[in-house]
């Protein structure tokens, strides 16, 4: 990517701008704020960047969009130059505190001055509520089992965002944020008494890698605290993408369940491996566009301080 602007030349583009803006850190979260406040406050005129597109500064700002933010803030929070530049930062795992079970010390929606949280991990997390998933998948999926394999996914769903949480965590403490994202299946994941499992000790046990190995270790260290936790919490410490993608192969899991049961073993191949094979742009687009339409009903949390500002 070019980039156009480093720091110092952003701060004094903004400076010299009357626009009302506000600065993301990345392309997805530009493209769900922008969406979100198209329907909330159609021909606003609001402009949106992202810190990706702003050279860094040091070894930190230049690979971390995050701490391009921080800097940007805290150099401008305290200038009457800049009360028209806003910011949005992914929370990650900012006021969690971790003990025998996950404990959130974020009550509501956090500013700072005008830079504002996510109230989950990643803007992402806004998502992950049933009707919310399941109406995008209903719009993405072609089998004609969906609403059997909805039934099912809307009784383990709960389970699963306590076993995303534990991924999570556990992909954290072996600094490995993306992991496992690329290594775990649909076909990993186990349904059984209205709950959705991951035999960690059969998974990749023949894969003689420190990596699967740690991962493993950490799993069954934090899979006892998530058990132990609300799932609300445990949906929203969730790493975003990760959730994501770990969701959609747990439904793919309960479409191979409802049509096995039925007897037609190819169909639910076919019919599992389609639905985990969407991109996850897509899946992300539809439930961008599911949970801005409940925004616009007022029954979704949505980061309210900060678009109501900037409009």
């Amino acid at each position: 990517m070019d980039l156009k602007y480093d720091i110092g030349k952003y701060i004094t583009k903004t400076k010299m701008s009357s626009k009302k803006r506000i600065l993301v850190e990345g392309r997805d979260d530009k493209a769900h704020i922008k969406n979100l406040i198209d329907v909330l406050h159609k021909g606003h005129r609001v402009k949106i960047d992202t810190a990706e597109s702003i050279k860094g500064i040091s070894t930190e700002t230049n690979r971390n969009n995050r701490a391009k933010i921080d800097t940007i803030h805290q150099r401008c929070k305290d200038s009457t130059d800049h009360h028209n530049l806003f910011f949005l930062c992914d929370r990650e795992f900012l006021k969690f505190e971790i003990k025998d079970q996950v404990v959130d010390l974020m009550l509501d929606h956090e500013t700072d001055g005008n830079l504002s949280w996510t109230r989950g991990h990643s803007i992402e997390n806004y998502f992950f509520r049933d009707d919310l998933l399941c109406e995008a998948y209903r719009f993405l999926c072609g089998s004609e089992y969906k609403s059997d394999a909805e039934d099912i996914f809307v009784k383990v769903l709960p389970s699963a965002l306590k076993l995303v949480a534990t991924i999570t965590l556990a992909a954290k403490d072996i600094n490995k944020s993306s992991f496992p994202a690329g290594v775990i299946g649909w076909q990993d994941f186990i349904i059984n008494d209205n709950s959705v499992y991951l035999d960690i000790d059969m998974w990749k046990s023949d894969e003689n890698n420190e990596i699967f190995k740690n991962f493993r270790l950490y799993f069954k260290k934090y899979l006892q605290i998530t058990c132990s936790t609300d799932e609300l919490i445990c949906s929203r410490i969730c790493r975003g993408h990760t959730a994501m993608l770990m969701l959609q192969r747990i439904f793919s899991a309960c479409l191979s369940q409802v049509i096995k049961e039925k007897d037609i073993e190819e169909k639910a191949l076919k019919d599992a491996n389609a639905f985990a094979h969407l991109k996850e742009s897509n899946i992300a687009t539809a439930l961008c566009e599911s949970w801005v339409r409940k925004a616009k009903e007022g029954s979704v949390l949505y980061p309210f301080q900060l678009i109501e500002s900037v409009v």
